[in-house]
């Protein structure tokens, strides 16, 4: 499924035209990707992750669960990693004028590698155990074509129409696909720009 290098960018945009006649952000960013964050085990891939996105002002129509802000972003990756397309809710917690933090939650689609060949099989040459267990070994298999996106954010609101944010996107099935549960994490800053009221 690398298609969804072809498929990220037409759905960012389908959303974005509509969108941007509504208030909410639109952000653009550079991550360091597939980190050790404590829960990923961040040594599979290289490159940079470029992470572009839209996000809704805080919705009344969500009151009942705080007013989050929906996201839709697409992160791509610089040198033939995973690339993901990702949906959620962010909830903003003001710190004061200028300074928030705002975790998320979404789930995700990406075109990774899902279920690499076990070595253990039966009836494979030493030749094809030994390949396979070389491919576990060095790439980034995700278990799960759909996973979880929990994130984390902490702002800078430098005018009222631009803001920095310091950015951590993890991508895991939470072990629900099996106890093999790599993950992915990316770290980075976006800038974000504001259009419409926000509330």
């Amino acid at each position: 499924m690398r298609n969804l290098r072809l498929i990220a960018p037409l759905s960012f945009a389908i959303v974005l035209a509509p969108a941007t006649a509504l208030a909410g952000e639109a952000f653009v960013g550079v991550y360091a990707h597939d980190v050790d964050d404590g829960i990923s085990y961040g040594r599979f891939e290289d490159g940079a992750q470029i992470v572009a996105g839209v996000r809704t002002t805080a919705l009344d129509e969500l009151g009942f669960i705080g007013r989050p802000r929906v996201h839709l972003l697409a992160g791509a990756n610089t040198s033939d990693g995973v690339n993901y397309l990702a949906t959620g809710l962010a909830w903003r917690f003001n710190l004061n004028r200028q300074l928030y933090i705002q975790p998320g939650l979404g789930v995700a689609i990406h075109d990774g590698h899902v279920n690499l060949p076990s070595p253990d099989e039966p009836g494979l040459t030493p030749e094809e155990r030994l390949r396979r267990i070389e491919a576990r070994r060095n790439r980034l298999d995700l278990n799960s074509r759909v996973l979880f996106e929990p994130e984390l954010s902490v702002g800078w609101r430098a005018t009222s129409r631009l803001s920095l944010e310091l950015s951590w996107i993890h991508l895991s099935h939470g072990r629900l696909a099996g106890r093999y549960n790599p993950g992915v994490a990316d770290v980075g800053l976006r800038v974000l720009y504001r259009y419409g009221l926000d509330r």
